[in-house]
Order: structure tokens, then sequence, then C-alpha cells
């Protein structure tokens, strides 16, 4: 049974306090008991709750403080520690009241001292809680990026190639002897039966989808762009170009065979 001697020192009885509850929520509570010099304040138990009961029995003439920690109901055999009061008073000169509200000042700034590192573990876990939830934004909105890089090539509901392939329908309808000429024949065919079927809305849908003034300015530069080339090329010349778009969408390798040929140098 060993037996530690110590001066009184407030931190350390609290470190048995806290030993006494953490094994009680493991489930291996540990019978203690407190003895205020000869007389015993605290009886055998487990309950740590009680520990704190010997401080009403310390006052100006107390001399020592004992605890006796068991390690088992049905062991005698326990560990004992020895707090002696009046060797700390006799070390600090303190007599007196002064001794008492210097040990009450003690409790006092090891609770507080306690008190700060549970305010602290709160706030790491909270701190850690807000890191989850950033993690979880982060990879919400990396989704939501890869989403909008997998539709780049669409305005709202307008899919880039079933655009270029209806303009290259309606060109195909009144070209279809330069697009024979260029092996292209077959090109819009299929997209140009879609467009003969009748729409509740005639040829005016497809003006109003691209007329939409709710479009972005980024989806308003795209017709803009479709315009241009109109604008540049004649009829039979657009029909080559939309042409050769729709062969590159098909075969994207033949895009830098392409550039060599017409001396275009990639970024």
């Amino acid at each position: 049974m060993p037996i530690t001697h110590d001066n009184y020192d407030q931190l350390k009885i609290d470190k048995l306090r806290h030993y006494l509850e953490d094994m009680t929520a493991k489930g291996h509570a540990k019978p203690y008991e407190i003895f205020v010099d000869s007389l015993k304040v605290v009886p055998k138990t487990e309950d740590p709750k009680d520990f704190d009961n010997y401080e009403y029995y310390m006052n100006d003439d107390t001399e020592k403080i004992r605890i006796v920690i068991y390690n088992s109901n049905l062991s005698p055999r326990n560990d004992q520690y020895c707090f002696y009061v009046k060797q700390h008073k006799q070390d600090k000169g303190l007599n007196g009241l002064g001794d008492i509200e210097n040990i009450i000042q003690e409790k006092l700034t090891a609770r507080d001292k306690e008190h700060e590192v549970k305010r602290m573990q709160e706030e790491l876990a909270e701190t850690k809680q807000k890191l989850e939830e950033a993690e979880e934004y982060i990879d919400e909105l990396e989704e939501k990026l890869e989403l909008s890089a997998n539709d780049k090539h669409k305005l709202k509901n307008i899919d880039l190639v079933e655009l270029g392939s209806a303009v290259l329908g309606r060109l195909a309808e009144k070209n279809a002897d330069v697009l024979s000429g260029l092996g292209l024949s077959g090109i819009g065919s299929k997209d140009q039966k879609q467009l003969d079927t009748p729409q509740p809305q005639g040829e005016a849908s497809f003006q109003k989808k691209t007329d939409n003034p709710a479009l972005s300015e980024e989806e308003q530069q795209y017709i803009a762009t479709l315009k241009q080339l109109q604008n540049c090329f004649d009829e039979p010349q657009m029909v080559a170009v939309i042409g050769i778009l729709n062969q590159l969408m098909a075969d994207p390798t033949q895009v830098n065979p392409v550039a060599e040929l017409l001396n275009i140098k990639n970024p």
C-alpha cells in the first residue's frame, strides 16, 4: 500500500478527483475515502460527487488531508495520498485566517484553470465542426464546377452542337448541290427532318429561344458569334465552315492537323 506525502497542493488533489471521475465514466469506478486529520469526512464510496465534501471540515487548525483510493470493493489494497496543510503554511510563512484564504484562493485558481481548459476544448470541438462543414461545402462547390464544365457547350436549353446542326440543316436545304460537291451530302439531313416536323410555334419557336432576354451575357456572346459568322461568309462558305466544324466535333483529333495546315499556333 504505497503512501505519498506532499505539501498541500490543490492541483494535485483535483487531479485525484479527475482520476476518480474518469474511471467512473469508463465503468471502472474506484472506491475511496477522505480524512481530515483523524476524522473520516467522506466514508468509503464510489461516487466522485462526494469528493469535495472534505472542504467543509477544513479550518485554521487542519494539519493533514488523507485520500485513500482502493483497488476495488473486494480488495483492501489501496493507495494513500497525504497532503500536509501545516507544513504548507510554514513553508509560505502564513498563519491564522490568511492560511485558509490562501488555500481557498488556490482552489479557486485551480478551478479557473480547469474551466479554461474545458472552454478551450469546447472551442476546439466547435472549430473542428466548422472545418468539416467547410470541407463539405468545398466538395459541393467542386461538384457544381465539374457539372458546369460538362455543360460549357450549352446555352441553358440550347446545345451548341444541335444549334450548329440546325443551322447546317437550313443551309443544306438550299445548297444540297454544294454539300454534295464537298462530300457532305448526308450532313444535316436527320436534323432537317426533325426541323420539318410541325411545331406548335412554327419556325418562330427557335427565334424566340435565341432571343430570350433571360439569356446570360456569355450566352448572348455565343449567339453574336454565330451572327458574325453569317455576316462574314456567304451561304456556300457557311455550309463549308459548319461542315468542317461538324467533322472536327465528330473527330477532335483532326483539330491539330487542320491548325497546322492553316499555320495556326496553339496557345
